[in-house]
């Protein structure tokens, strides 16, 4: 009986060192995610959901305002505006700088539910994600995401994922077959799901008031901007029918915002990945623009 439990203590131990050592292998290869939870507190945040976290380049919108951007943006399901997200924010802010630059990026998704009423925020999308389970955000190696919210096989973080990295800067970078062939496909799979997604998405004014705590709590750190980005003509149209006079909708966070740039007149200028997200040249071009946007106002 002693050396069964003996054994039992050395395997226990052997499996414990071996999974400590994988986790501590977790970088911006293992998902799309993770990084952002570790690195410590940040300063000049991107925010939004994927189109943010994978269209706006944080290294080309420091050249062009001369600030560190990180980009705290996730996806549809995790981030959109709330109560998880707010406080999400809050505990990855770092507060001892007030004078930094906030971008955070609105569309009719963002400020929409999928429950029977838009308001419930006992069911809100993001209550079991990582959004509401992290609640500390800049841990070395977080162990509390990586036992509960990573989804792959944990030899992947061994392995190195080519196709999205997530960068130090928070920037997902996302390589796919750019020909025109391989972007109408993926584009005709997107604008089907969403417009399968419309119909179950409705605004919600609770939502539309975490937009404006987001604001009114960022703007006590620095000056706070709203961003409309562009998708693909087909996918704003679907944008239109959730929400038909989006800019209206939302002008009260206009107004208390320190500036708001809608960049959805552009939409046909730009490429993206799948209809939803910016190619990588497009992104930088965009971020371009939304920096001198910055600039311009800051003067």
């Amino acid at each position: 009986m002693k050396n069964f439990i003996v054994h039992i203590v050395i395997l226990g131990l052997t499996v414990a060192i071996s999974i400590g050592f994988i986790f501590s292998k977790a970088d911006g290869h293992a998902d799309a995610f993770y990084l952002k939870f570790t690195k410590g507190k940040k300063s000049n945040l991107i925010l939004g959901t994927s189109k943010a976290a994978q269209g706006l380049q944080p290294g080309i919108l420091g050249q062009t305002v001369g600030k560190e951007f990180y980009n705290y943006a996730f996806a549809l399901y995790a981030s959109p505006y709330g109560k998880a997200y707010l406080e999400n924010i809050k505990n990855k802010l770092n507060k001892l700088d007030t004078n930094q630059v906030f971008i955070l990026t609105v569309d009719s998704w963002s400020l929409s539910s999928t429950t029977t009423d838009p308001n419930d925020s006992l069911n809100f999308r993001e209550n079991k994600s990582y959004m509401s389970g992290i609640t500390n955000p800049t841990q070395k190696i977080n162990y509390s995401y990586l036992l509960n919210y990573f989804d792959e096989s944990y030899y992947k973080i061994l392995t190195k994922n080519s196709i999205a990295i997530l960068r130090d800067d928070g920037w997902l970078e996302v390589t796919l077959p750019n020909d025109l062939p391989s972007r109408k496909r993926r584009t005709s799979f997107t604008i089907s799901g969403y417009q399968d997604k419309v119909d179950s998405y409705h605004f919600s004014t609770l939502r539309y008031q975490y937009l404006l705590k987001t604001i009114t709590s960022l703007k006590n750190y620095g000056t706070v901007y709203l961003v409309r980005l562009p998708v693909h003509p087909t996918l704003m149209a679907i944008e239109n029918q959730l929400m038909p006079n989006f800019n209206t909708g939302i002008q009260t966070a206009i107004d208390w915002s320190d500036g708001y740039l809608d960049l959805s007149p552009d939409n046909a200028a730009f490429q993206y990945t799948d209809g939803v997200h910016l190619t990588k040249a497009s992104g930088k071009t965009v971020s371009e623009k939304i920096g001198s946007w910055i600039t311009e106002k800051i003067k």
